[in-house]
């Protein structure tokens, strides 16, 4: 956080204005406004169609265990929330098995990090939730546990349930959907289930953005086919997916570690393919199948975060604009998913040594005192002195830093940021 109020002052970006604390995102603005609301035993679900916000979207769980961040202004609870992020990445590659720390800062860096941590969204959490489902997937209860954990997150998660039954864990599959029952329903009832009438509505109109998504079907939609059929077209591949998820499961002469990373990566693809909206930052799982894949580092681990060029031409953001960036991060998806299921069949190549070598070498802790000193001075000169109390940013070279949205007004006033 230090690090982000320091660089902030002289650079505008907007995934480190969040971690500094200087900026609202969207997303946590809504976030925090359904966890103020649940608290009071308000109905979260505040949508307002006239000015096409739908603020908070997803089941009550989520404002539920957001609620400790609202006893912490707004501010401070934006940059907790998004060193939580940078957090759950972290832990979820070290669960899949990733060491080698060359990894890291590949997923951190990535485009669709970056996304996650300016929007504020759950993306990192989401990929914990799918790293343990998969971590502990031949552990009946834990399995059961995160997955029902992960759908009722993000409801278009479910082929991680069907995909446990697919694997032969049928009774894991039914543990799953119970906990994902309970954890949507229990949190709702806290609140009188206030909201869920309406909720199926809610969804559809959230599923009417998807013309201005990257998902398979506005990437139909744009090359001119009808709205129903670019549907159809998805959930066909979707389903298509799913088959190939249980052939892979079944496959016969083949281990069971490599049946189920083909497996679970082809559910994981079809679960993106079927959702009608995919925002960039759930692209932050991609990361899955390809710490699955190769734990160390090799050339696969720079795919997603080619996905950075993108900001080069300029064509990269919330919203695409036009066929172009969207036939880029569809290439993108598939060669990831493609090869990452081609490398789990093949022994691992670009093995590199392991991590705690390198901790063994005194030039390495030399190197990281050094760092310390480094962000340890920037911050007493930009952060702790008394005419920046305030915390307000200012440009030492005079570049605008000005044009970044600052927070407003308290509530539901965040989702306008």
């Amino acid at each position: 956080m230090f690090a982000a109020k320091a660089i902030g002052r002289w650079h505008y970006d907007p995934s480190i204005w969040p971690l500094a604390g200087w900026y609202v995102p969207p997303d946590f603005g809504d976030f925090y406004a359904a966890a103020e609301a649940v608290i009071r035993g308000d109905n979260p679900y505040q949508a307002d169609l006239s000015r096409d916000w739908l603020g908070f979207v997803y089941p009550p769980l989520l404002a539920w265990l957001l609620s400790p961040l609202t006893l912490l202004p707004v501010t401070t609870a934006v940059s907790v929330w998004a060193a939580l992020t940078l957090l759950f990445v972290v832990t979820a590659l070290w669960i899949l098995g990733v060491r080698d720390w060359r990894c890291y800062p590949l997923a951190l860096l990535s485009p669709f990090a970056r996304e996650t941590i300016e929007f504020g969204a759950i993306d990192g959490l989401l990929l914990l939730a799918v790293a343990l489902t998969w971590r502990y997937r031949d552990a009946p209860v834990r399995a059961a546990a995160a997955s029902g954990f992960t759908i009722a997150l993000k409801l278009f998660l479910w082929p991680l349930t069907l995909w446990l039954g697919l694997s032969g864990r049928v009774r894991t599959a039914v543990f799953s959907c119970a906990a994902a029952a309970a954890l949507v329903l229990v949190p709702w009832a806290l609140i009188g289930f206030q909201g869920l009438g309406g909720y199926r509505a809610l969804l559809s109109d959230v599923a009417r953005q998807q013309d201005g998504s990257y998902s398979l079907a506005a990437l139909a939609e744009q090359l001119d086919v009808a709205t129903t059929f670019a549907r159809a077209v998805s959930v066909a591949l979707g389903a298509l997916l799913l088959v190939l998820a249980f052939r892979a499961a079944r496959q016969s002469g083949r281990e069971d570690r490599m049946r189920d990373r083909r497996s679970f990566t082809l559910a994981l693809a079809a679960a993106l393919t079927l959702t009608p909206v995919v925002w960039n930052h759930y692209l932050l799982l991609l990361f899955v199948p390809v710490a699955i894949a190769r734990p160390r580092l090799s050339g696969l681990w720079a795919i997603p975060f080619a996905a950075n060029c993108l900001y080069v031409f300029d064509s990269y953001g919330p919203t695409p604009n036009g066929l172009a960036p969207r036939l880029a991060i569809a290439a993108i998806v598939v060669v990831t998913i493609v090869l990452s299921i081609d490398a789990q069949a093949r022994p691992r190549s670009n093995a590199l040594r392991p991590m705690w070598l390198r901790l063994r070498r005194r030039r390495f802790w030399r190197s990281a005192a050094m760092g310390v000193a480094l962000v340890s001075a920037l911050a007493v000169a930009f952060v702790a002195t008394p005419e920046l109390m305030n915390d307000r940013p200012y440009n030492p070279l005079g570049r605008d830093t000005s044009h970044a949205p600052r927070p407003t007004g308290s509530g539901g006033d965040f989702g306008q940021q």
